[in-house]
Order: C-alpha cells, then structure tokens, then sequence
C-alpha cells in the first residue's frame, strides 16, 4: 500500500460491472492505497461480490452506493452519504458512467437526448459542483473525467454523446482553472474504443445489419475508430487515471488525455 494513500477515498461512478472501465479504475486505485466508494443502479446484493474483492485483495475499505444519476436529488442525497461516511469528503472523483444512442438527428427521441446530456454531462457538473468544495478544503483532490475521443471530434448518428463529450471536455477545463493554486486538479481521459461488453454488442448488430462476419464488422469499426487496429483495455484507461492521482501528474491539470489508438494523430 503506498503510504501517502493511506485515508484518501475515491468515489468512481458506473463502477459496478465486473468487466468495465468504472471497475478497473477502481481496482487500481484500491492497490494504490484508496478506499472505494463504487456506484452504480444495482442492488446492493449483486454487487457484494465485487465490493467484498476489493476490501480482500487489497486490504482497503470498499463501499457501495446506488443512485441514479438522472436525478438531481439522489445525487445530492449520494453525496450527503458520502458525507455520512467520510466527513471530510472524497479525495478523488471519477465521473465515469455514461450513456449513449446511435441515430440520426432527425430521428433522435428527445428523451434520449435528454438522458445521454445528463448521464454524461449534467452528473458530472453536480458530483464536482458537490465535492470539489471538500478537496480544496483538504488542500489536495483529483477529478478525472472518462470522456472521449467524441470530445473533440464527431459522429453523425452520435450527436447527443458527441455534445455532451464536447460539453464534459469544457467543463473539464473549466474546474481545472478553478482549482488552480489548491492542490486539486481535474483532467479528462479520452479513450477511443474500449473492448468491452458493450462494444462486442455493437460490432455483432452492425455485422448482422450489414449481413457481414463478425470479424468484418470488428476490422471496420477499429478502422474508423482505433487505427492501430486493437482494441484498448480497460486496464489502460484505469492504469492512466491512477498515474493522474500520482505526484507525477501533480502539474498536469485541464488536459485531454487520448487513448485512442492514434486517432488523434490522423
């Protein structure tokens, strides 16, 4: 256990599937010292197990919270929790949970749009307007933002989740100039396509849309989105975020940080 870890909290939304980004950001701050507040819709049962791993491999303290981020009151009723918990606050946040839709704008649902704005852009701007007050208090806090390549580029059929990528990078900058000179920092983490259950579902539609192979499917969809051609683990977007909580990323504050294959470089 790094020392200087030792009493920090970190509070990772969209954290309670074994398999995702949210649950490996959360290992990794775990063997780095933190104890782990995870969130997500989940009932408490189905998520003992991956709380009860966490406390057991890395000897920290684990905690679940459900919430659901399109409610403006049980993300304030989620901090307050948290405050029940942890008096002084969390030391680090990790607005990771989403949401997306794939259509045309003409045929988006409104209500969609409605939902992806406030998964992706809106709960991060109340966790931060929230918390952040406590990590200045301390003298020290990390806000880390998954975000997304979709955050400075675009996709046509993606125009809610491009906004709100768009809109989380702003805010981004914006909270890091905020905490500018009281030892928090707030960067965003802008991975291309992650190899995840949700991106297995989506390359399977597309195949059988298209009446072509799996593997077909797969080739294109790396080709327009991770150029190296693989996909990018969860596991890296986790092992950046704890380098971000390090004394290494101490000046680094108001970044967008790709993990994209090299998409960015196109």
């Amino acid at each position: 256990m790094a020392a200087d870890k030792i009493g920090k909290v970190a509070l990772i939304t969209g954290s309670t599937n074994a398999e995702s980004v949210g649950y490996a950001i959360a290992k990794a701050l775990a063997r780095n010292g933190y104890s782990i507040i995870l969130h997500g819709r989940r009932e408490a049962a189905e998520v003992e197990p991956l709380r009860e791993h966490i406390e057991k491999e890395y000897k920290v303290q684990a905690h679940y919270l459900c919430a659901n981020l399109l409610k403006r009151p049980e993300i304030e009723q989620l901090c307050e929790k948290i405050k029940a918990i942890y008096p002084t606050g969390v030391d680090v946040l990790v607005n990771n949970a989403g949401a997306t839709h794939h259509t045309s704008i003409e045929e988006f649902p409104p209500e969609k749009w409605d939902e992806v704005i406030a998964i992706n852009m809106t709960a991060p701007f109340d966790l931060t307007r929230l918390l952040l007050g406590d990590m200045k208090n301390k003298g020290w806090g990390r806000i880390i933002n998954i975000s997304s390549v979709r955050g400075r580029s675009a996709a046509a059929n993606s125009s809610a989740y491009t906004a709100a990528k768009h809109g989380l990078n702003g805010l981004t900058k914006s909270t890091a100039m905020s905490g500018y000179g009281t030892g928090v920092t707030c960067n965003a983490i802008c991975p291309a396509m992650i190899k995840t259950k949700f991106a297995m579902e989506v390359i399977g539609n597309s195949a059988k849309r298209l009446d072509i192979s799996f593997e077909e499917s797969k080739k294109r969809w790396l080709a327009d989105l991770n150029p190296s051609g693989e996909f990018i683990t969860s596991e890296q977007v986790a092992e950046l975020a704890a380098f971000l909580c390090s004394p290494a990323a101490d000046q680094i504050t108001g970044a967008e940080l790709p993990i994209d294959a090299g998409l960015w470089a196109k």
